[in-house]
C-alpha cells in the first residue's frame, strides 16, 4: 500500500503546484478578454495582379495595362508570389510620353504591396524603372497604384 500512497501524494503535490502557478499569474479580477477574435492570417495561396473589371485577374502576365496611360509588354518574371514580384520588359503609354508613347522603352518592373483577400493575394503597387526616359518621366512611373478588388 505504501507505493500507492506515495503516488497519490506526488500527484496531489504536482496538482497543487500547477494550480498555484496558474493562479499566481492571474489578475485579481480574473481573465478579461475584449474585442473580436482575430482570424488567422493567410500567408499562402495564389497571387494575382488585377485589372479593372471586367478584365480577368492575371498571374505572371506577359502584358498589362496599368490604368489608361501605362502599358507593360514582353514581361519576363524573375520572381512572383512573394512580397515583391520582379520582371524585365518594356513600357509605353501617355505617362512616359513623348519618349515612349509610340515606341516601347526597356524597363524593369517591381510589384509590391501584397494584399490578401480570402486566400488570394493581389499586388497593389508597381514601380517601373526605364533608364531611357528623361528624369521627369521616370519619376511618373515610380509609384503606380494597381487595382485591387475589395474583399
Amino acid at each position: 500500500m505504501r507505493p500507492l500512497t506515495a503516488t497519490i501524494g506526488a500527484l496531489a503535490l504536482a496538482g497543487g503546484l500547477l494550480g498555484m502557478s496558474l493562479c499566481g499569474c492571474a489578475d485579481p479580477g480574473g481573465l478579461k478578454v475584449s474585442g473580436p477574435a482575430q482570424s488567422p492570417s493567410v500567408t499562402s495561396g495564389p497571387v494575382f495582379v488585377a485589372q479593372t473589371v471586367p478584365k480577368p485577374r492575371l498571374r505572371r502576365p506577359e502584358s498589362l495595362d496599368i490604368g489608361k496611360d501605362v502599358t507593360l509588354t514582353g514581361l519576363r518574371w524573375r520572381s512572383w508570389g512573394g512580397p515583391t514580384a520582379e520582371a524585365s520588359g518594356e513600357v509605353s503609354g501617355a505617362r512616359c510620353a513623348p519618349a515612349c508613347r509610340d515606341k516601347p522603352v526597356r524597363a524593369e518592373v517591381t510589384f509590391t504591396g501584397l494584399v490578401r483577400h480570402d486566400r488570394v493575394g493581389y499586388y497593389s503597387r508597381a514601380t517601373v524603372s526605364a533608364e531611357g526616359l528623361p528624369p521627369g518621366q521616370r519619376d511618373q512611373l515610380r509609384d503606380l497604384r494597381l487595382f485591387v478588388p475589395q474583399g
